[in-house]
């Protein structure tokens, strides 16, 4: 059975800590709470593109440990198929540190865990749009956009981490996905809006590129020249942990109902606006 979306990525339990300010180099501040919760770029774009109304399965790895069974048994609820899911023995679940202040803004560190040995399925997938990012490792991202080749698939990268330089398979990317930051490291530029935009299509050989840029909206570049997705202002910001994931999830779902790159961005623009109103990468009924 066939799939609208299939997502090989990283599936972490984040460790989110709660201050009134993200600490400077060297300083120690107290915390204000703790809390845990589902996590993974890979698993946070599997749950909003099937929140979105798409067959969604996700390939990834977890620990055979209370972290992974959490993992497995949320990305059910939410709807994800979780036959490529592996449980590793004598491994931990992937974590995320995530540090968030009252206005939303975070700083994030991964340990892999499993994610450091996720493996594709075995022979060939049905799925429309294959979804990646950089919480894997290369050779899995690379593999993924070859099943995505044989498949006849779209190929969606999420370059974040971002990488130092662009491997080759980006140029596959239709689109390539990045924030701000991710863009400026991988096209070496200082430039701004357009130009960075462009520079990192000639520097990527991405087919497509979209940067996102927070409550700024977004910008498309679908190989007709740059499009701006206008900001969704949101009147409370709680956490914008996940709104990037919501964003390439939402996309891929959208990509795959055969919507245009900037229609599906567009969507994608305003649940990830929709992201920051709750704490956490998921909503609250996940």
């Amino acid at each position: 059975m066939g799939v609208d979306v299939l997502v090989v990525g990283s599936v972490n339990e984040d460790v989110v800590v709660s201050v009134e300010r993200l600490p400077d180099p060297g300083e120690t501040l107290l915390a204000s709470g703790l809390a845990t919760s589902c996590g993974g770029k890979g698993a946070n774009q599997a749950v909003a593109a099937a929140r979105d109304g798409v067959r969604v399965a996700m390939a990834g790895a977890v620990g055979d440990d209370d972290a992974g069974r959490r993992q497995a048994a949320a990305l059910v609820g939410a709807g994800v198929d979780t036959r490529w899911l592996r449980r590793l023995a004598g491994v931990p679940t992937g974590t995320a540190y995530i540090q968030v202040d009252t206005r939303g803004e975070n700083t994030i560190v991964v340990v892999q865990g499993a994610n450091a040995r996720v493996a594709l399925p075995g022979g060939d997938v049905e799925a429309r749009v294959v979804v990646t990012q950089n919480e894997i490792p290369p050779a899995a991202q690379q593999a993924a956009g070859e099943l995505a080749a044989r498949a006849g698939a779209r190929l969606v990268i999420n370059a974040a981490p971002a990488p130092g330089s662009p491997p080759p398979w980006y140029g596959n990317a239709d689109p390539l996905v990045v924030n701000e930051h991710e863009a400026a490291q991988l096209a070496a530029s200082n430039e701004a809006g357009a130009g960075l935009l462009r520079r990192l299509r000639e520097r990527t050989g991405a087919r497509s590129v979209v940067m996102t840029l927070g409550e700024r909206g977004a910008l498309v570049d679908d190989g007709t020249g740059a499009h701006a997705i206008p900001p969704v202002v949101m009147e409370r910001v709680v956490d914008a942990t996940g709104a990037g994931d919501t964003f390439v999830g939402v996309l891929a779902a959208r990509l795959a109902r055969g919507e245009g790159l900037v229609a599906a961005a567009s969507a994608a623009n305003r649940f990830a606006a929709e992201a920051v109103t709750w704490p956490g990468a998921r909503p609250p009924a996940e």
